[in-house]
């Protein structure tokens, strides 16, 4: 493309980045600490059976990835150096990178996740001479202030920009016009194509799609009836087309939740508690890694139909319910998902076999545009104590150990609330005491 062709297309459309950090959570352990910087580094949680979350560029070489089992990435690399998850620690960088692209460039951007955003540089770059001299001044900048690599996509619209960033990385810079979508994007696989998993590409495959140009060529009806109205999104993007609107209070996600079908159904509190908590826990990072709050928390459930006295089958999977609560403060933190998805689920458990579990966060807000003033109940005094530290070491340590085994004073009364709940069903007692009687209970 010649700069002449660039400069007319650009006249009549908005200039997008997509900014995605390079292999962030590494990175921000070796810019943290550099001697960490050749190592094969890869980041996971502290458990036995954690997987790797991000893998750096050095671990890469080995084959490892993310979604790598750790034992099995350390039998890949003997001398793979693992750093556990720090969350504060990426947010720390990442509010540095936002505020850079904030103060330096331009506000109108949008966060798309921890280390992801969308920015508007139609009337930024021209004070750069060229769109990719205003890419490299950004990349540059945030290397020099952070120590940290990242890579840029550019186009007229978001879709396009975010296809094109893994063209080019680490450290690189790469375009992709409407124009140029038959050359460069067509030939890829639906697998590759953003939103589309594993689910979606074997339906699209099933039906002989099997290229982002077979999804482009397709009858749009046939993808509406495979795949409903996400169908008519895709079939778009596929074709080049999409949203050039960047906007700082705009969020992807409207809300964040995972749900798991057991293959046995269960009526052990222990086993169902313990499903609750591991996907709070997934939602947690889910959340933590988008930088994103919410103050309604769901818990999700199927059961048999409890009239039914025959062994189930998909018909009688009919009982789908959900329970939710909403909270005041704007919350990412596991432990609070966990404490009031499992209340929700025994105010609605009569004790049916469960099929499926879910949890979901929504009403969601994004911490980086948030700005809270503290009430004084919630500042620290005693100038020793690092709460942010404290709850990170009794995240790690639950993650480790299991749920329930460390817990902070105001999380006594639920978990108290929780033992008698449970006697309700170990014990056939309906009695029920309230909060205050609990309280009087345990000063005695």
């Amino acid at each position: 493309m010649t700069v002449e062709s660039f400069l007319k297309t650009m006249k009549k459309n908005k200039v997008i980045f997509l900014l995605d950090m390079d292999a962030f959570f590494a990175s921000c352990h070796m810019a943290e600490d550099p001697s960490l910087k050749n190592k094969n580094l890869v980041v996971a949680s502290p458990n036995r059976r954690a997987i790797v979350t991000t893998a750096s560029y050095n671990a890469r070489k080995f084959g490892i990835r993310a979604g790598t089992p750790v034992f099995k990435a350390q039998e890949m690399c003997k001398d793979l150096y693992i750093a556990y998850s720090n969350f504060s620690l990426y947010i720390k960088y990442s509010e540095q990178v936002f505020d850079i692209i904030y103060n330096n460039f331009t506000k109108d951007f949008e966060v798309a996740s921890i280390d992801e955003c969308y920015i508007d540089m139609t009337k930024v770059w021209r004070k750069y001479g060229t769109v990719r001299s205003a890419a490299q001044a950004l990349i540059d900048m945030i290397y020099e202030q952070t120590g940290l690599t990242c890579s840029i996509g550019i186009s007229t619209n978001k879709f396009l920009a975010k296809m094109c960033v893994d063209f080019n990385k680490p450290k690189g810079i790469s375009i992709l016009l409407e124009k140029d979508i038959e050359e460069k994007l067509w030939p890829l696989s639906v697998k590759e194509m953003y939103m589309i998993g594993p689910a979606t590409e074997k339906k699209l495959n099933e039906n002989n799609i099997l290229t982002i140009k077979d999804l482009a060529l397709s009858n749009l009806n046939t993808i509406i009836d495979l795949l409903g109205k996400r169908g008519l999104t895709l079939w778009y993007w596929a074709n080049g087309k999409g949203s050039d609107q960047v906007s700082r209070e705009a969020s992807e996600f409207k809300s964040i939740g995972n749900e798991l079908t057991l293959n046995f159904t269960t009526t052990n509190y222990e086993e169902i508690e313990e499903i609750i908590y591991e996907i709070s826990l997934k939602i947690s990072n889910r959340a933590k890694q988008r930088y994103l709050q919410g103050t309604t928390i769901s818990i999700v459930v199927k059961y048999l139909d409890e009239n039914s006295n025959e062994m189930y089958n998909d018909k009688q999977r009919k009982k789908h319910i959900v329970k939710q609560e909403s909270i005041q403060d704007a919350t990412n933190d596991p432990e609070i998902i966990y404490a009031i998805a499992k209340q929700c689920f025994y105010e609605l458990w009569t004790g049916q076999p469960i099929l499926l579990l879910g949890v979901r966060l929504s009403n969601l807000t994004n911490e980086i545009e948030k700005s809270k003033q503290l009430s004084i109940d919630e500042i620290d005094l005693s100038e020793g104590i690092d709460y942010n530290k404290v709850n990170q070491i009794i995240y790690n340590l639950n993650l480790k150990f299991g749920k329930d085994k460390i817990f902070t004073g105001d999380k006594l009364i639920k978990y108290m609330d929780k033992n008698i709940v449970q006697s309700k069903f170990l014990k056939n007692d309906d009695v029920h005491i309230s909060n205050e009687q609990i309280i009087d209970k345990w000063k005695k």
